[in-house]
C-alpha cells in the first residue's frame, strides 16, 4: 500500500490562464469520500532528491498526448508536462516557485517600461549548435505574431519592442508601466528554440514527424502524437551542472482515472503530477510507491461558479450571488469531491498565487472568508428580498467527469436551502467548451463550473482576466470602472507591496460583486513508485526541466 505523505508548502505557482478537465470519473465503487486528514508534518517543495541514476522511468502525461511540441502553442496540462524537458526558457522555476537562472544568467526591470535580460554565452542546442542573441529575440517575437497564436500573447501585451542592447543582452520595452512580464520569464512563454530550425519547418513544428530544436536535457525519441511519447537523453547537454539521471523517460496518457488507476496499481506507470482526486482513494489500498500531497497553496488552481449574465437572470443580483457563495458548504465539498486532498476558497486569487507580500494577502483573505462566514445565515432572505424565492436557474458543467458532478451536486443543494429551483445540467466536452467562447451557448445557462489557473504567480493577472472590462475570461460582462483602474495601475506598479495594496483593494471589490463565486483550491497530488524520487510537489513542474533530476531513492 503506497504511504500517504503530507508535507506544507511555501504558496505556490503560475501564467496564462488554462482551462482543463482532467480525467473520467471512476465508478463509485473505487472512492471512498473520507479522504486524507488535513494535517502536515514537514516542510519541502520537493521530494526527497535522487542519489543516483536510472535507465529509464514512465511517467504519466496527464489526460491526453500533447497537442504539439512548438513551446507557445498550447498551455495545458499535457504540453506543461512533457515540452519543459525539451526547450528550455531564459529564467529557471525553482521547486518554490523562485525564479532562478536559466538560459538567462541575469534579468533586471531597469524601469517600468523596461527589461534586460543577460544572455549566457556557453548554451547549445541539443543539436550542438551555439545559442546566439538572434535565436532569443525570434523565440520572444514569436509570441507577439497572431497568425502563431500564442498561448502567451497576453503575457506580451504592451510590447513596443524586444531588440538587442549592448553585446549579450536583450532588451524588452513597452508602451506603459509593466512589472509583470518579468514573472513569466520562467514559463514557456519565455521559452527559446533554434531560430534555423523553427524558419526550415515553418508549417510542421512541434509535429510528430519534425518535433522541435531547443536546449534541453531530453530529445524527441518517438511520438505519433496519439499515444505514448518518449524522450531519451541529449548527448549534448550544455547544462554540467544539470546532467539528467535517467536515459529515457516515457510519458503515457491514460484518458480515464480507472486506466490511471490500474496503470499504477500494475507498474506501467512509475509516477504523476496532478492526480485526479478520484484515483487518490484507490492509492490507499494498492501499489507500493506513495502518494504526497502538498499543503494550502501548492497549486495556483481554482474550481469558481462562472456566472454567465452579469446584467440579467436570478443570479444578476450580487446580494443573490454572495448568498449562494455563502450556502456552499465547501468543507463537504473538499471530503466529496477531492478525497480531503483541496482547501475551501473564498478569493478567485488564494494563497497559490501570492508569489509576494504574503502577509498581507492573508490577511485580507482572511478578512474576506471571516465576512462569509458570518453572512451565511442570511442567504433566503437576501434571495426573498430579491423576489426570487423558487426561481428556477440552471448549472451547467462538464459530463463524465465525477468531481464536477459532485461539485454541481453540492451547489445545488446549497441552492435548495436558499429557496432556488437550480437544475444541474450535464454538458458533453464539446459543448462545454463552446461555454468559453460563444455567449450564444452560455445564454442557455445562468452559470457554469470551471477549474482555472495561472502559471503566473501574481493575483493582478488573475484577476485582471475577470475583473477588468476588457478581460479574456470576463464572460459575464462584468464592469466596475474602479476595479479595472484598480487592477490596470498593479499591473504598472514595480513595488510588490504597492502593488499588494491596489489588488487587494480590487479583491475587496470583486468578493462583493462575486462575478466569479470561488469554490475550492485543489492541492498537490503526487505519486511516485518506490524506486524513483526527485521531483517538484508544487506546480513548478510547468517551469523547469524537472525529469533531469528524476533518479534512484
Amino acid at each position: 500500500m503506497p504511504t500517504l505523505r503530507r508535507t506544507e508548502l511555501r504558496p505556490a505557482l503560475a501564467l496564462v490562464a488554462v482551462l482543463a478537465l482532467g480525467l473520467s470519473a471512476c465508478s463509485s465503487d473505487d472512492s471512498d469520500s473520507s479522504g486524507p486528514e488535513a494535517t502536515f508534518d514537514t516542510d519541502t517543495t520537493t521530494t526527497p532528491a535522487a542519489t543516483g541514476p536510472v535507465d529509464s522511468f514512465t511517467w504519466y502525461g496527464d489526460y491526453r498526448s500533447p497537442a504539439t511540441l512548438d513551446p507557445i502553442k498550447v498551455a495545458d496540462y499535457p504540453e506543461l508536462t512533457v515540452i519543459p524537458n525539451l526547450c528550455e526558457s531564459l529564467l529557471d522555476t525553482g521547486p518554490g516557485y523562485e525564479p532562478r537562472p536559466g538560459l538567462a544568467s541575469a534579468w533586471e526591470q531597469v524601469d517600468p517600461r523596461t527589461v534586460r535580460f543577460t544572455l549566457r554565452d556557453d548554451v547549445t542546442f541539443s543539436d550542438g549548435t551555439p545559442m546566439t542573441r538572434e535565436d532569443v529575440l525570434f523565440s520572444l517575437r514569436r509570441n507577439l505574431d497572431p497568425a502563431l497564436a500564442s498561448s502567451y500573447s497576453i503575457l506580451y501585451q504592451g510590447v513596443a519592442a524586444i531588440e538587442p542592447s549592448g553585446t549579450d543582452q536583450v532588451e524588452v520595452t513597452f508602451t506603459e508601466p509593466n512589472a509583470v512580464f518579468l514573472k513569466g520569464m520562467n514559463t514557456l512563454g519565455g521559452a527559446i528554440i533554434s531560430k534555423a530550425f523553427a524558419e526550415a519547418h515553418p508549417d510542421d513544428l512541434g509535429t510528430p514527424g519534425t518535433g522541435v530544436l531547443c536546449t534541453g536535457p531530453y530529445v524527441l525519441d518517438s511520438w505519433d502524437g496519439v499515444g505514448p511519447l518518449t524522450l531519451k537523453r541529449s548527448p549534448d547537454y550544455w547544462n554540467s551542472e544539470r546532467k539528467p539521471l535517467a536515459e529515457q523517460v516515457r510519458f503515457e496518457f491514460p484518458a480515464e482515472a480507472k486506466a490511471l488507476a490500474n496503470a499504477i496499481r500494475t507498474g506501467a506507470v512509475d509516477g504523476g503530477f496532478n492526480i485526479p482526486a478520484e484515483v487518490i482513494p484507490s492509492l490507499r489500498e494498492t501499489g507500493s510507491g506513495e502518494l504526497w500531497l502538498g499543503a494550502e497553496g501548492s497549486t495556483p488552481q481554482n474550481l469558481d461558479i462562472i456566472v454567465s449574465d452579469l446584467a440579467e437572470g436570478p443570479l444578476a443580483d450580487p446580494a443573490v450571488r454572495r448568498a449562494l457563495s455563502g450556502a456552499v458548504d465547501r468543507e463537504a465539498l473538499v471530503r466529496t469531491a477531492f478525497a480531503g486532498a483541496a482547501d475551501p476558497l473564498y478569493t478567485v486569487a488564494g494563497p497559490g498565487l501570492w508569489g509576494y507580500a504574503q502577509e498581507r494577502y492573508r490577511a485580507a483573505y482572511e478578512e474576506i472568508e471571516r465576512a462569509s462566514k458570518d453572512a451565511s445565515g442570511d442567504g433566503r432572505a437576501a434571495v426573498e428580498q430579491a423576489g426570487l424565492s423558487g426561481e428556477r436557474l440552471t448549472l451547467a458543467y462538464p459530463g463524465g467527469i465525477e468531481m464536477y458532478r459532485t461539485t454541481a451536486t453540492v451547489v445545488q443543494q446549497a441552492a435548495k436551502e436558499l429557496g432556488l429551483d437550480m437544475e444541474i445540467v450535464a454538458l458533453p466536452l464539446a459543448q462545454y467548451y463552446s461555454l468559453f467562447s460563444d455567449a450564444s451557448v452560455r445564454a442557455d445557462y445562468d452559470a457554469f463550473l470551471t477549474m482555472n489557473y495561472t502559471q503566473v504567480q501574481e493575483p493582478a493577472f488573475m484577476y485582471g482576466f475577470i475583473g477588468n472590462k476588457d478581460g479574456s475570461q470576463n464572460y459575464g460582462g462584468y464592469d466596475n470602472p474602479e476595479v479595472d483602474r484598480l487592477l490596470r495601475e498593479a499591473f504598472g506598479e514595480p513595488d510588490d507591496d504597492a502593488r499588494a495594496d491596489l489588488v487587494i483593494a480590487a479583491q475587496a471589490i470583486l468578493a462583493e460583486e462575486l462575478p466569479w463565486i470561488p469554490l475550492v483550491a485543489p492541492r498537490a497530488a503526487v505519486y511516485l513508485d518506490e524506486g524513483i524520487t526527485g521531483v517538484p510537489l508544487t506546480f513548478a513542474y510547468m517551469g523547469t526541466a524537472w525529469t533531469a533530476s528524476v533518479g534512484a531513492p
